[in-house]
């Protein structure tokens, strides 16, 4: 019996994944355990692996296409069926989550008088049948979902709207700018699942909390460390007792350990921290896992060699997901505070900015201390204020006494 190719859901945060090479042909022969399609989704890069042996009966889903966790991208034959065993194309219902789902998805049909392929307009199954229920005409409606996909959201607009003539979706076009295009960077790939997690966090209600800390013991302790990690062939950053303090912090406030999923806030076992780190064109988040039951210098090792894969791109998908709080680091760049924005599921993320040299009153006495900036936004649906500035202040007093670290 044929067995479809699903797109899987790599991670909680992961709700569609963008189809970036087919690696098999249709009629190639096929093994158990082999690469048939490469997927590029919010959480990593990963590749589809077949689960019967046979060849590669159907492709249903192009190269280019960004489609939701549990569609059909194609079917694998088992030995000795033929293309007449193939199951039909039909169209999605419902939601993956959804137990009256069908996995088995069609390319979408064009809508009467769009143009066909180049052109082709995308409805997803919920906007058509919304689109039947409200009268809406689709031809013409311009999708805002990814891919430009036509979304219920679209229908809703052009249903909602006066009568001008005008049947486009949510988005006026804006209009025509007489300033020459030196470049043109399409939000595809990398750059636009980075482009829609940030529009999915810019609608949770978020505030940002920034305060600062003594730090000047914890350079001296980073200091300190040289020589010990000189075997070890890397050298101390403040960063890494950074991720050292944020764990040890959400250990000690369980709250600030969790992910808020529908109408419930999951309080969860392990601390497992993810790290921003830049890369060219992007942004990529691996994840310390259990960082709350490491040394210092294990989360340094760690974050060192994620670092090299996320540069090589060679992450794997254990190493991208199951974050439970964030870290996203500007010290480099000499900012001071940010609204970081979060990482849903997640409930909060600490953004780190620089550490300054600042004349200090201690005792009446003006002295120089080394005085970082700390800045954690946080989901106001799952979290209170109080709470909230409670647990930075308990990473900054973590970090301006690190005694702690050295046991």
């Amino acid at each position: 019996m044929s067995a479809p190719i699903t797109l899987p859901q790599w991670g909680m945060g992961m709700n569609d994944g963008q189809v970036m090479k087919w690696l098999k042909a249709i009629g190639d022969p096929i093994t158990k355990g082999d690469q048939l399609v490469e997927i590029e989704s919010s959480k990593v890069n990963a590749e589809v692996e077949a689960t019967i042996d046979g060849t590669l009966g159907r492709i249903d889903v192009e190269e280019g296409r960004v489609v939701d966790v549990g569609t059909v991208l194609g079917h694998v034959l088992a030995v000795g069926e033929s293309a007449a065993d193939l199951p039909d194309v039909i169209q999605a219902r419902g939601s993956s989550s959804d137990p009256a789902y069908v996995a088995v998805v069609a390319k979408p049909a064009a809508a009467a008088g769009v143009a066909p392929a180049g052109g082709k307009q995308i409805v997803t199954p919920r906007a058509r049948r919304l689109a039947t229920e409200m009268g809406v005409d689709l031809t013409g409606v311009l999708g805002t979902g990814p891919s430009g996909r036509v979304t219920e959201d679209d229908v809703k607009a052009v249903a909602a709207a006066p009568a001008s003539g005008s049947t486009t979706g949510a988005a006026a076009p804006l209009p025509a700018s007489t300033v020459p295009v030196k470049e043109t960077i399409k939000l595809s790939g990398l750059r636009g699942t980075i482009a829609r997690r940030m529009t999915e966090s810019s609608a949770i209600p978020s505030v940002t909390l920034s305060t600062t800390a003594d730090v000047t013991d914890a350079i001296a302790f980073q200091r300190e460390l040289v020589g010990e990690w000189r075997q070890s062939k890397i050298r101390p950053q403040y960063q890494d007792l950074v991720i050292a303090a944020v764990a040890r912090a959400l250990k000690e406030s369980p709250i600030a350990n969790a992910h808020l999923v529908g109408d419930e806030v999951r309080i969860l076992a392990d601390v497992n921290v993810g790290v921003a780190m830049a890369i060219p064109g992007g942004l990529l988040v691996p994840v310390i896992k259990n960082a709350d039951q490491k040394s210092l210098l294990e989360i340094a090792l760690e974050v060192r060699d994620l670092a090299r894969k996320a540069k090589s791109n060679s992450l794997s998908i254990s190493e991208m997901t199951d974050s439970t709080f964030s870290i996203t680091n500007l010290s480099s760049y000499n900012i001071d505070t940010f609204n970081p924005l979060l990482n849903p599921p997640e409930i909060g993320i600490l953004g780190v900015g620089t550490v300054e040299e600042r004349p200090t009153v201690i005792d009446g006495e003006v002295v120089i201390r080394s005085i970082a900036n700390l800045n954690l936004a946080f989901d106001h649906r799952a979290w209170d204020g109080a709470p909230a500035a409670e647990f930075v202040r308990s990473i900054a007093k973590l970090l301006s006494d690190p005694s702690w670290m050295k046991a």
